[in-house]
């Protein structure tokens, strides 16, 4: 299990989503990074005007139909009503800092250098 990243990878939510949904369309999956096995990533969903902010788990991409399968409410967010447009971007947040630093830790729980790997 290991949180994957990108960089500047952004796309619109295709089609209203509820509070609650686990499945997202979104109209672009090309820059997102790819997720194997337990791979995951997080990824901020945003209002047009920036007035509703939720960051949510993400722990499958379907290339093919664009729907991402989420975990929503993530880093001291709540799930939250989205509209077709609306923005789904992957930004550095607390949550993704947290996942690198824990899974890079050794046997003791000194943490150890970290490498990212982009893609």
């Amino acid at each position: 299990m290991a949180v994957k990243y990108s960089n500047n990878a952004s796309t619109t939510i295709n089609g209203s989503i509820t509070a609650s949904a686990t499945s997202i369309t979104v109209n672009d999956v090309s820059g997102f990074p790819t997720l194997t096995g337990s791979d995951y990533t997080y990824l901020t969903l945003s209002t047009i005007d920036a007035t509703t902010i939720e960051v949510i788990k993400v722990t499958a991409i379907n290339t093919i139909t664009k729907v991402l399968t989420v975990i929503r409410g993530q880093d001291d967010t709540t799930g939250a009503i989205f509209s077709s447009g609306d923005i789904c971007e992957l930004r550095l947040n607390a949550a993704m800092l947290n996942a690198a630093a824990s899974q890079n830790d050794d046997a003791l729980g000194t943490a150890v250098a970290m490498s990212i790997a982009l893609g």
